[in-house]
């Protein structure tokens, strides 16, 4: 046990060394599977643009799958964009009619992209979504649109959360599930990262299935306090996955 337990720490630490000796410099994934090394990468919602020394490119979201930042050492994968059918406001909703263009905007949008924070069988990734201020309404009751947390003063102006995160957890290239509180039905704030609470515990102990020895490890950090943070999250993740692969 004790030598099957260096092998894993072994095969862990070569995982991780050989990832980031080989992600020194930006580069982009094709559909083709062809890895392409460049200086800078400029994504927006339906191309990605690339510099390489003097010769600047551009390419179709459709085009690439994933892509890497090196100096933030940020690994980008694209999925497909949930499609919402638009329906048409009301004549007198004001406020909606100004803003359909932007959700037929949303409509024409195929892909984004989103970051992967793990490496092997179970991925886990993680979607910044930057949230508009909040406008008061002169009563001092105005709320942010973003997670609902910004609060007016009075005047119009409010307190907000101007970032909020959306994570999601899937095995190898299955559809992604999205982590949210199973109980209430509704999205955690994770503004300041993922953490080990219940519904969080509950879904790891779905996916990080098979190995005793990582279960017992996610029930300790589970119950030990403080409450476990998203690097420790990562960590045991990138654990398993070592695991799984040396047992494929």
């Amino acid at each position: 046990m004790k030598q099957k337990t260096i092998n894993n720490i072994t095969l862990l630490a070569l995982l991780i060394c050989s990832f980031c000796t080989a992600q020194k410099s930006d580069f982009i994934v094709t559909t083709a599977n062809d890895t392409l090394y460049v200086d800078k990468i400029t994504v927006s919602d339906f191309e990605i643009k690339t510099k390489f020394f003097d010769e600047k490119k551009k390419y179709k979201v459709d085009d690439i799958i994933s892509y890497y930042i090196a100096k933030k050492k940020e690994h980008y994968v694209r999925i497909p964009v949930e499609k919402k059918e638009v329906k048409t406001p009301d004549r007198y909703d004001y406020k909606r009619n100004e803003n359909l263009y932007l959700e037929k905007y949303e409509v024409v949008k195929q892909y984004k992209y989103i970051q992967r924070l793990t490496e092997g069988k179970v991925k886990l990734f993680c979607e910044v979504i930057k949230n508009s201020p909040p406008v008061g309404n002169g009563l001092g009751n105005g709320f942010g649109n973003g997670v609902g947390n910004g609060f007016g003063n009075g005047n119009g102006a409010g307190f907000y959360t101007a970032e909020n995160s959306t994570y999601y957890i899937g095995i190898y290239d299955s559809k992604l599930e999205v982590i949210k509180d199973k109980k209430f039905f509704k999205f955690f704030d994770f503004s300041k990262g993922i953490e080990l609470n219940e519904s969080v515990y509950e879904i790891l102990k779905t996916y990080l299935y098979g190995n005793n020895e990582i279960s017992f490890k996610l029930d300790t950090l589970f119950v030990t306090k403080p409450i476990a943070k998203e690097k420790q999250i990562i960590d045991l993740i990138n654990e398993y996955n070592v695991w799984a692969k040396s047992n494929k």
